[in-house]
C-alpha cells in the first residue's frame, strides 16, 4: 500500500494525466506574507471542538457499505436477468478487422416513463460517437424492468438508475453498457468481448460514471461541491493550498469559495463519496484510465474526473491533520489513491506499462468473478503499451486455480523477473490448493511486496539483493505446479517479533485514531528489545551502528542518513538517561532543557508500561472509541508553518511520519547471523532466508515435505539488499510447491 503524500507528491511533480490547466495559478495567495504576531496568536489560540468518528448514518442497503478487506464481494446473478423472457442475442461477428459490439440505443423518455431500448450491432473499427457507463454496485437481486428489442427484462436498481438519468428527454441516445451489450451468460463471447473493452472504452466519447442518488448516508452531491470548489481554489493559487488558513483565518475567502467551517460535518461527505462501492470495482481502472474524457455523476450534479482528482489531491494532505475524522477506511483509501496515480502515469507512458504493477497496485479493488482479478486489467495494458506480450488470454471456462497459476507463470517468463513472488507466499488462500508461489489475487492484501512497480515500471524500492548477476532468458524452470528456483540459504531466522497490525474501528476498515500511538510505540518498543537495539555499544554485522541499523531497517533504508541519525539520537535520549549530558546544549542542532526532560519522562513511562502495558492502554483506547466519540480539543497547525520552512526538510518529517505503513503488516526478525530484517506476517523462526537469481529481494521459505520448499514471502534484511552477500557459486536449484 503506497504512501499517501507520495502519491501527492508524484502527481504535483511529473508530467501525466493530471494537471493544472496552463494559467494556472492565477492570483497571489493571502498566505504568501508572514502573519502578524496577533495573527500568530489567534491561530495558536483558536480551537475547535472536535468530535473523531461520531457514528455513520445508517445506509439504506447493503450497497452503501464497504466491503472490509478480507471479504470478497458476495456472489450475484447476472447484471440483467430475464423476467419471463429470455433476451434474444444475435451473434456477433469476429475476426482481426471485422469485430462487431452491440451499442444500446437509448429510447427517449423522462421521468418515471418505462425503459425502452434497442441493441444494434456496430463494427469496433468505426463504431460512431456513443458514450459509455460506469455505474455502482447494487443490491443482487433485479428489481426494474426495461423493454429491449421486444423483450421485458429485469435489471439492477443501480443500472436502472443510471439509464433514467443518461436518458434524453427528446432524442435517442447511444450508449455502452457492459450488462447488457455482452451477453453475460455466453462464456464464450464474454471471452471475446472482454479483450476489446480497453478499446471500447477509449474510443466512447465520454465515460459517464453514475454514483447514485443522494441520500442521507450518501450525500454524493456535497461531496462533489466541495471538491469542485477546492480544484476552483487551485486554479486561482496553485497545488499548494493552505486550507489552515483559509479556514482559520480568511472566513471571507472560505465563504466566497464556496467551503464549510472547519467544525462542519460537511467534509466528512468526502470520506462517504470515495467509500463508495464504485470506488472498490476492478473494472473502473479500466473505465476511467482509458477515457477521453470522464464524469461522475449523481442526482443533481456532476463533475469531471479531473477536477475531482485535483480537489481530492489538494484537499487530503491538510485535511489529515485538521479533520481526521474524515478519513475513509484503509481498502477504500488505497483504492482512490491507486487509481489517481495510474490514471496520470497511464497517460504519460506507453511501452513501459508493466501488468503486474497493474495486478499489485489494485489488489484491493473488488472483482465478483475472481477470474476478473487479472482480466480486468489486460485491456488497458494491451490498448495502452500496444501488445499482449505477456500471452495472457480470458477464459471464464478454465478453473480459477488454473487462471491464477497461468497468469503467474506467464508473468514470470514474459518479464525475466521473479517479481510476482513478492505478491505470493503461505497464506491463507481463498483459491483452494493454490500453489504457495502464485499470489491469490482474489483476496485483499494491504502488505505492499518489496518489488512493487508503478505501473509505468518505475520501482518504488532500489533494491537488487541478487546482485549483478549475469543475464538469464528466465530465472525458473516449471513443472507442472512446481516452480525450479536457483539460489541459496543466506540465513535462518532465529526469533520473530509482532505484526505490525493496525487496530480498526469496530465493523469497520476505519483505523482506531485514539489507538494509534500507544499501540505504535508498544510495537517499536517490543521490535526493539527484540533486535536487540537497546544493548549499549552493540554493533550490527556489518559494523554499523545497531540503532542506526533499527531505523533504517523500519523504514526499508529509505530515509536521509541524517534522518536516521536523528531517529537513533531520539531513542537514546528516551532510553539511556545518560545521553541527557551528552547532547549539543547549544549551536543549531541544540535540544532544549524541557525537551530533554520530557524524553527522559516519555522513556521513563515507557519502561514503567512496557510493550504489554502499551498495548493494554491501546486496545482500551480503542473499546472506548467504539462504544462512543473521542471529543478532544484539538490544536491546529497554523498556516505560518509552511510559509518560510526548509522545503527538504518538511518533506523528510512527512515521510518519517508513515512509518507504520512501510512495516504495514510485516514482522521484524532476527537471523542466526544476527542481522534484522522485515519480513511477511506468516513468517516463523526456523524460516529460512534464501537469495535467489532472478529476485531483486530475499525470499522467506519454510522447508516442507520430499525436500520441497514452500513460499512464506518477500522480505527485507539490512545490510544485503544490493548485493552485498550474494554468492553466484553457492547457488543450486530447488523446488517450490
Amino acid at each position: 500500500m503506497l504512501d499517501i503524500l507520495y502519491v501527492v507528491d508524484e502527481v504535483r511533480r511529473s508530467d501525466g494525466g493530471i494537471q493544472l490547466p496552463p494559467e494556472a495559478p492565477t492570483e497571489v495567495p493571502p498566505w504568501a506574507e508572514p502573519l502578524s504576531p496577533d495573527e500568530q496568536r489567534r491561530v495558536q489560540t483558536r480551537l475547535f471542538r472536535l468530535t473523531l468518528n461520531p457514528p455513520d448514518p445508517q445506509p439504506q442497503d447493503a450497497a452503501a457499505v464497504q466491503l472490509d478487506s478480507d471479504k470478497t464481494p458476495p456472489p450475484s446473478p447476472s447484471p440483467c436477468a430475464t423476467d419471463g423472457t429470455r433476451l434474444n442475442y444475435s451473434r456477433l461477428a469476429t475476426g482481426a478487422d471485422n469485430d462487431e459490439i452491440r451499442i444500446l440505443r437509448l429510447l427517449p423518455g423522462k421521468g418515471a416513463e418505462p425503459l425502452r431500448c434497442e441493441l444494434i450491432h456496430v463494427p469496433l473499427a468505426s463504431p460512431g460517437e456513443y458514450d459509455a457507463v460506469s455505474y455502482r454496485w447494487g443490491p443482487p437481486t433485479p428489481e426494474h424492468t426495461l423493454h429491449c428489442n421486444g423483450f421485458s427484462v429485469s435489471v439492477m436498481s443501480n443500472l436502472a438508475e443510471a439509464l433514467r438519468a443518461f436518458r434524453l428527454p427528446g432524442s435517442p441516445r447511444l450508449l455502452w453498457v457492459d450488462a447488457l451489450c455482452i451477453n453475460q451468460e455466453d462464456l464464450s463471447e464474454k471471452g471475446h468481448q472482454v479483450p476489446l473493452m480497453g478499446r471500447i472504452y477509449r474510443g466512447a466519447s465520454a465515460v459517464r460514471i453514475w454514483l447514485g442518488n443522494d441520500t442521507p448516508s450518501q450525500p454524493i452531491t456535497e461531496a462533489l461541491d466541495i471538491l469542485r470548489n477546492v480544484y476552483r481554489l487551485c486554479v486561482r493559487f496553485g497545488w499548494d493550498l493552505n486550507f489552515a488558513f483559509i479556514l482559520l483565518f480568511d472566513d471571507r475567502l472560505r465563504k466566497e469559495s464556496g467551503l464549510p467551517d472547519l467544525a462542519d460535518n460537511a467534509w466528512r461527505s468526502v470520506k462517504y463519496l470515495i467509500q463508495m462501492p464504485w470506488f472498490s470495482r476492478s473494472w473502473i481502472i479500466q473505465e476511467v484510465v482509458l477515457s477521453r474524457e470522464a464524469y461522475l455523476h449523481s442526482s443533481s450534479t456532476s463533475l469531471p474526473w479531473i477536477e475531482f482528482c485535483i480537489g481530492f489531491l489538494a484537499l487530503i494532505p491538510d485535511m489529515l491533520a485538521m479533520r481526521v475524522d474524515m478519513i475513509p477506511n484503509l481498502t477504500a483509501c488505497a483504492q482512490v489513491f491507486e487509481l489517481i496515480l495510474s490514471y496520470h502515469k497511464a497517460r504519460a507512458a506507453s511501452t513501459s506499462l508493466n501488468i503486474l504493477a497493474f495486478l499489485e497496485n489494485h489488489r484491493v479493488a473488488q472483482a465478483t468473478e475472481p477470474r476478473d482479478k487479472i482480466y480486468a486489467f489486460l485491456g488497458i495494458h494491451d490498448e495502452l503499451a500496444g501488445d499482449r506480450a505477456h500471452g495472457i488470454l480470458p477464459n471464464y471456462l478454465s478453473p480459477v486455480r488454473e487462471v491464477y497459476i497461468d497468469a503467474a507463470m506467464r508473468i514470470i517468463q514474459h518479464a525475466n523477473s521473479l517479481d510476482v513472488l513478492g505478491m505470493a507466499g503461505h497464506r491463507d488462500n481463498a483459491i483452494d490448493k493454490l500453489p504457495s508461489w502464485v499470489p491469490d489475487w482474489s483476496t485483499s492484501d494491504l502488505t505492499s511486496a518489496l518489488s512493487y512497480k508503478t505501473i509505468d515500471g518505475a520501482y518504488l524500492y532500489n533494491f537488487n539483493a541478487a546482485g549483478n548477476t549475469p543475464a538469464i532468458s528466465c530465472p525458473a524452470i516449471f513443472q507442472g505446479d512446481l516452480i525450479q528456483l536457483n539460489g541459496f540459504c543466506f540465513d535462518q531466522a532465529v526469533t520473530v517479533g509482532d505484526v505490525a497490525e493496525l487496530l480498526l474501528r469496530k465493523e469497520s476498515t476505519a483505523v482506531s485514531i485514539a489507538a494509534v500511538i500507544p499501540q505504535t510505540a508498544a510495537l517499536l518498543l517490543s521490535w526493539l528489545r527484540q533486535s536487540g537495539s537497546l544493548e549499549h555499544g552493540r554493533k550490527y554485522p556489518d559494523g554499523q551502528d545497531m540503532l542506526e541499523a533499527f531505523i533504517k531497517t523500519i523504514f526499508l533504508d529509505d530515509i536521509p542518513d541524517d534522518m536516521t541519525m536523528k531517529g537513533a539520537t531520539a531513542i537514546r535520549l528516551l532510553f539511556f538517561p545518560s545521553q541527557f549530558i551528552k547532547q549539543q546544549w547549544i549551536g543549531r542542532e541544540k535540544i532544549t532543557v524541557i525537551g530533554k526532560l520530557g524524553f527522559l519522562c516519555g522513556g521513563a513511562l515507557l519502561r514503567l508500561l512496557g510493550p504489554g502495558g502499551l498495548q493494554w492502554l491501546a486496545k482500551t483506547a480503542k473499546k472506548i472509541e467504539d462504544k462512543r466519540p473521542v471529543s478532544f480539543r484539538s490544536g491546529i497547525r497554523y498556516a505560518s508553518q509552511f510559509d518560510n520552512a526548509d522545503k527538504t526538510e518538511h518533506a523528510q518529517g512527512r515521510q518519517a511520519g508513515f512509518v507504520r505503513l512501510r512495516s504495514l503488516y510485516r514482522r521484524l526478525f532476527v537471523t542466526k547471523g544476527g542481522y534484522m530484517g522485515l519480513g511477511p506476517p506468516q513468517m516463523q523462526s526456523e524460516d529460512q532466508v534464501f537469495l535467489v537469481r532472478g529476485s531483486r529481494t530475499p525470499l522467506v521459505f519454510r522447508h516442507g515435505k520430499l525436500g520441497r520448499y514452500e513460499l512464506v514471502g518477500d522480505c527485507y534484511v539490512g545490510g544485503i539488499m544490493q548485493g552485498e552477500a550474494f554468492d553466484e557459486e553457492k547457488c543450486e536449484p530447488f523446488m517450490v510447491v
